[in-house]
């Protein structure tokens, strides 16, 4: 299965970079919807291209039930957010966090590696 990363506006080139590197697909938020995308829009185009969202902000695990069981999301949750340390946590663990989106949609990356988010 090819996994394909919908980068939140967020997200550092940083991690762009990272996850091309280690052969993902990404597409980021600001060039496919455009600057100031809702959440919602961004859940939409998720949904409909199969995209893994990855994001710092937590409303994303907090998503209406109609998108919520439509879309997964990887919410890095790492403070301060370090473009450096985001990276580094990345290439330890992006694998780990995808496969774990085998099992839910919601996965919360910290510096002990993913996790669950259950609602």
């Amino acid at each position: 299965m090819v996994v394909r990363f919908l980068l939140d506006e967020n997200v550092p080139a940083t991690v762009v970079e990272l996850l091309r590197k280690k052969r993902f697909q990404v597409r980021r938020v600001q060039d496919i919807l455009g600057p100031g995308s809702t959440n919602g829009h961004v859940a939409g185009e998720a949904s409909r291209s199969g995209d893994v969202i990855l994001t710092f902000d937590s409303d994303f695990l907090k998503l209406n039930p109609a998108l919520r069981d439509k879309v997964s999301v990887i919410y890095v949750d790492v403070h301060p957010r370090i473009p450096a340390e985001v990276s580094r946590l990345l290439d330890r663990y992006v694998e780990g966090c995808v496969q774990l989106l085998t099992q839910t949609r919601r996965v919360k990356l910290t510096k002990n590696g993913p996790e669950e988010v259950r609602v």
